[in-house]
């Protein structure tokens, strides 16, 4: 097992190297005992938590859905607004977007390839939901 001092990114980059490391040294030093990082363990708790998180969502969408599933998008959209379900809200909205966008493409408004980039912009994920893994990072000074 390695044992690793936890410097934050933040800190270490204000701070002269010399220093940073002046003061690791002094924390190691003023330990009484050596703590040892299992990252296995880490992660296997990181996935675990992510998998009962993942769980919890499953039954709140399930929920959401029996609730509303008799109500407009409008009803829909207030009932989320008034549980302070944003994730469900813009989730709506964009399901209604996407049937907007098809039903103009019916009708003839817009071109298959206007159709296509449309969908496109539409269903990629944001900058922050591209990744859900859980990232351990060391940081390291230059």
């Amino acid at each position: 097992m390695t044992t690793v001092p936890a410097v934050y990114a933040e800190s270490s980059s204000k701070q002269p190297q010399s220093y940073v490391f002046l003061q690791n040294a002094e924390n190691q030093n003023g330990r009484h005992g050596e703590e040892n990082v299992n990252f296995f363990e880490l992660s296997k708790q990181q996935e675990q938590e992510t998998r009962k998180q993942r769980e919890a969502n499953a039954v709140k969408m399930h929920e959401n859905r029996v609730n509303t599933s008799h109500m407009s998008s409008f009803e829909r959209s207030q009932y989320f607004l008034k549980n302070n379900d944003i994730q469900a809200l813009q989730a709506e909205e964009t399901d209604q977007q996407l049937k907007s966008l098809q039903k103009a493409k019916s009708r003839g408004a817009i071109s298959e390839k206007d159709y296509q980039q449309q969908m496109m912009k539409q269903t990629k994920p944001s900058y922050g939901q591209k990744s859900t893994q859980p990232v351990l990072s060391i940081p390291v000074g230059e």
